[in-house]
Formats: structure tokens, C-alpha cells, sequence
């Protein structure tokens, strides 16, 4: 039985959403214990960075409200901010657990439009780019869900529309080989956030994503996991 039709079966008989609330309720519990939410302790590096400051992020990708999120350790220190998650039922999660948060159901490009999305398993992988899907399908046993069309949305224009005219202290990016997209439709004369944290796999994408926002004036202040951080100068 392909996994779409034991997720679709468990649905019918509302077992998945007993399932889903014990993950969500494990995944907080073991979080909590180590005090990090995200993967690679980048919310402890923002923690020390703002110390006792609040401010606003945008976080693209954000997948699970706090499992392997970059921003729920703030949120949960009085931050608030949009977060984007092309996936239906992880954007309504957020919508449950994070209600000060704006949350925008689409994916996040250069330009508006539509693409097509890649559902994977875990969701962690989901991504609109077709060559992270076959490397995911080949080397990190991951299992395609379904695909499927997704609006997408620049990051200037959400700023525009959600936030303008507050000052954006963070912006996260996880879209699994999409990063680069997204930096390119933020308008960086108007939003130019203190941290840029983007997620990178490999050492060409490192350069191409450093490059790139050393043309705006970040350096790379740590590496974090697959994860690069960059400080505004």
C-alpha cells in the first residue's frame, strides 16, 4: 500500500489526527528537554545574538511550528512575525500553536505565479525543486507524497502586504535547494534584516548564496549543521 493511502485510510478513521497530536506532543517534550527547537541549536545562536530584544522575523519554510523550527524559541520569547508553509495541514498547525504569527499557506520565489510542489516524507523535505527531489528519493530514503500546484509569493510583496512598515530582524530560509529564489525576491533595500539564516548542502551552493548577500553587505558569521548565517555588516 502506497503511504498517500495509509495517510488517506488513517484520516477516515481520525486516527491520524490522534497519531499527529502524540508526535507534536513527543516532539515538544523532547525539544523542551534540550531547551533548542531547531536542528542544529540556530535558535540558541539567535537567542545570544538578540538577547533580551523582540523583533519581527519572516521564516520561509517553515514546515512543523516547532519541530526543527529556527523561530519558535523566539516566539516563544515574545517575538511574532509571518511565517510561509506551502503544506495545508502544517500551515493550520501553525495557526494552532503559534496564533500571533501571520501564516501564509503558498511556497516563496523570485516572482509570483505558480509552481509545482513536492510533497515529501518526512515533510521536512518538501521542496519545489525537482532535482532535490531525486536526490532526496535516492540517497536519503525519502518517499514522494504527492505533487501538486502551490501559489507562489515574493518575499518583498508578503513584507509588503503583512508587515510594512516594521523592521524585520530575521529571515529564515528552508525550502530544500529553493533558498536562492527566495533571496532574490526580497527587495533589499527596503527589508534588510540584522540575520539571514539559508540552508545550504553543498560547497557550491555555499559560494552562490555568500556571494550573493555580500553584494547586500552579510557575511557569513557561522555554519551551523547545513545551515549558514549571516550578519549584516
Amino acid at each position: 500500500m502506497k503511504s498517500s493511502d495509509i495517510i488517506h485510510a488513517l484520516h477516515k478513521t481520525g486516527l491520524y489526527g490522534i497519531l499527529d497530536r502524540c508526535r507534536d506532543y513527543a516532539a515538544f517534550t523532547r525539544a523542551s528537554m534540550l531547551q533548542s527547537f531547531s536542528q542544529y541549536g540556530e535558535d540558541l545562536f539567535l537567542r545570544d545574538y538578540f538577547g533580551d530584544r523582540k523583533g519581527y522575523y519572516i521564516d520561509i519554510g517553515g514546515n512543523h511550528p516547532f519541530s526543527l523550527s529556527n523561530t519558535y524559541l523566539l516566539y516563544r520569547m515574545g517575538w511574532s512575525g509571518l511565517v510561509v508553509e506551502p503544506i495545508q495541514r502544517l500551515c493550520a498547525k501553525h495557526r494552532r500553536y503559534r496564533p500571533r504569527d501571520i501564516q501564509v499557506n503558498a511556497a516563496v520565489g523570485d516572482m509570483g505565479g505558480d509552481l509545482t510542489f513536492y510533497e515529501m516524507i518526512p515533510s521536512c523535505l518538501s521542496t519545489c525543486d525537482p532535482e532535490e527531489v531525486e536526490y532526496a528519493l535516492s540517497v536519503r530514503s525519502a518517499k514522494l507524497l504527492r505533487k501538486y500546484s502551490v501559489p507562489v509569493v515574493t518575499v518583498a510583496d508578503l513584507y509588503h502586504t503583512h508587515l510594512a512598515p516594521r523592521t524585520i530582524s530575521l529571515l529564515s530560509i528552508d525550502t530544500e535547494g529553493h533558498d536562492m529564489a527566495v533571496l532574490r525576491g526580497n527587495n533589499w533595500d527596503a527589508i534588510r534584516p540584522e540575520i539571514v539564516i539559508c540552508e545550504a548542502n553543498d560547497e557550491s551552493m555555499k559560494a552562490e548564496v555568500s556571494g550573493y548577500l555580500a553584494k547586500y553587505g552579510y557575511d557569513c558569521c557561522n555554519i551551523l549543521g547545513c545551515n549558514l548565517i549571516f550578519m549584516i555588516r
